[in-house]
């Protein structure tokens, strides 16, 4: 089952993140950043086209019970 798409967003204190990471971005420990985190999509990451992108969204939402009707229901909502 492929995992839930979450993005948690957060903004820490510099020093608050590992310190290899602090380093790497050259940040002061007081300076304020913002950390996001999101799941690696693999599935999505190796699709090679916009086409193929949606190709696995379609068949993602296929496999959750969207039916064309149901769709097409979503669509011509007022």
């Amino acid at each position: 089952m492929p995992m839930k798409a979450i993005c948690i967003r957060k903004t820490v204190l510099a020093r608050e993140l590992p310190e290899a990471w602090r380093k790497e971005g050259g940040f002061a420990p007081d300076q304020r950043v913002t950390i996001v985190i999101e799941p690696d999509d693999p599935e999505l990451a190796a699709a090679a086209s916009l086409e193929a992108i949606m190709d696995v969204i379609s068949r993602r939402a296929q496999d959750r019970g969207l039916s064309e009707e149901k769709l097409a229901e979503i669509l011509n909502e007022p």
